[in-house]
């Protein structure tokens, strides 16, 4: 067995010491928390709707730390604050849109406390007894600038109903309370003292209701009814609210209010109105709509030749304001290959739209802007929805239908009633009806039934304005100008 060297043996003696002379590896250095706790206590009396925190001085907070939660009044949240910082500035908002903010040390103390306990939690109790729904409702110390957050949020106070508000945790017990309605109107309730009462009417409890059966006496849809003491200024809510009224039809009136007097309008289908004003709600309880105050808008006419490859099955005529198409002007009935059809419909201006639907709805085609007052004939073909003249390829208007004369109202006015009666008759019906001549329009008259050709025709102008033609032939075939 040999021996190790000396020089061996030296190194086997120091390598031990050397191990042991070598320094110790140094521990790693902690790191900061990516995030800190709080835990966030709301005793302010409201719900807590969004709640935002940043380092104090930070130009904004950042997003909103509930995100889709809320944190009901008692309640507490357990909130994830991103950095290492320990000082965070929180941002509270409540329900009514009121906000506190509190700075806190939440290394030290993780519980944010919003709301003190020991302050008096102020609710009311607001009746509305007018017949008009509130729509707001501000409540705040006098004095204070503005008038606060609304206290309803999204509900409403319907007529006879009551809504309580809450006010949050206040040592005030004055407030000016405001009532925001649905047709604009404003009443205010000064220095009402919560404290001692908590409670505001608005409107008079002791005011009497008044009620009435409203008929449908036209032939129209009535689509919207308002009643009011205070029109034309304020007409207040649609009473009708989603409902119709078809004709013949009836529905009750309910108001509520001092006053004997009120006014009605009534808006049809056609968008015409009628307005009845002073109509004592004391002495009587039965109220006709017959529609006689809402003339119709004038009947516009146009001929369509079909000179396309295929049937045309459905027909669409509507002003070019309007935001639907309307019936089907054609009804029961089609219009083939080669031949014409004159349609019809009550428009108040000139410029209509027009759609054709061929057969089985294989195709359409549209063109708008359409006068109807200068075209009288439409040309269906081929390239028709852009080209210059729409009566293209057919004869020009050669006049008046055989056996009729063309009335021309030549006047800035429309002609609100027509008669036409055997020469010296006494004046009989109008024989316009609901409609009117509208000012510039023409209307090809032939001689009612049991009227001979020659007649008296008296014109009336909407204005009161007459023009009488006695002895004039109604067949004549000629254009008679009435200005």
């Amino acid at each position: 067995m040999r021996l190790p060297s000396l020089a061996m043996a030296a190194c086997l003696v120091l390598s031990p010491i050397i191990a042991l002379a070598q320094p110790a590896p140094r521990a790693a250095a902690p790191q900061p928390p990516r995030e800190r706790e709080a835990t966030i206590v709301n005793q302010s009396g409201q719900t807590l709707r969004e709640l935002f925190a940043a380092p104090p001085g930070a130009a904004e907070f950042g997003p909103d730390l509930l995100g889709a939660d809320t944190v009901p009044d008692r309640g507490n949240f357990r909130a994830r604050i991103g950095g290492s910082q320990c000082t965070v500035e929180f941002r509270a908002v409540f329900q009514d849109g009121t906000e506190e903010r509190r700075r806190q040390n939440i290394c030290q103390n993780r519980r944010v406390q919003f709301g003190d306990p020991a302050i008096p939690l102020r609710e009311a109790t607001v009746r509305n007894e007018t017949d008009t729904t509130v729509l707001q409702v501000f409540a705040a110390p006098p004095g204070t600038a503005g008038r606060g957050p609304d206290r309803l949020g999204e509900n409403v106070i319907e007529p006879g109903r009551d809504f309580r508000i809450r006010l949050g945790r206040t040592r005030d017990c004055v407030f000016d309370v405001v009532a925001v309605f649905e047709d604009g109107e404003e009443e205010t309730r000064q220095a009402v003292n919560l404290c001692r009462g908590p409670g505001v009417t608005f409107g008079d409890p002791g005011a009497p209701r008044r009620e009435a059966r409203v008929t449908n006496a036209s032939d129209r849809t009535m689509r919207e009814f308002y009643a009011s003491a205070r029109a034309p200024l304020a007409w207040g809510p649609d009473r009708l609210g989603t409902d119709m009224v078809p004709p013949g039809a009836a529905f009750s009136l309910r108001l509520r209010g001092a006053a004997c007097l009120w006014d009605m309008r009534a808006v049809y289908e056609d968008n015409a109105e009628e307005v009845k004003t002073g109509v004592d709600l004391c002495a009587q309880r039965e109220i006709a709509f017959d529609g006689s105050g809402a003339p119709r808008p004038p009947e516009r006419r146009v001929t369509l030749v079909n000179r396309h490859g295929a049937m045309v099955q459905e027909v669409y005529l509507s002003g070019s304001a309007e935001e639907d198409w309307g019936p089907d002007r054609l009804g029961e009935e089609v219009l083939p290959r080669g031949q014409r059809r004159e349609v019809s419909a009550r428009l108040r201006e000139c410029e209509v739209d027009l759609r054709v639907v061929f057969e089985e709805r294989r195709a359409a085609e549209e063109r708008s802007g359409i006068n109807l007052c200068e075209v009288a004939i439409i040309v269906l073909r081929p390239g028709w929805t852009l080209a210059d003249r729409l009566d293209e390829g057919e004869s020009p208007d050669t006049g008046p239908r055989p056996g009729s004369v063309r009335l021309r109202n030549a006047a800035a006015i429309p002609v609100a009633e027509l008669y036409t009666d055997a020469p010296g008759a006494p004046r009989g019906p109008d024989r316009l009806g609901r409609t009117v001549l509208g000012a510039g329009e023409a209307l090809d008259f032939a001689p009612p039934e049991g009227v001979p050709c020659r007649a008296d025709l008296i014109a009336v102008f909407r204005d009161g304005r007459e023009v009488r033609l006695p002895d004039a032939d109604l067949c004549a075939g000629v254009e008679v100008v009435l200005q």
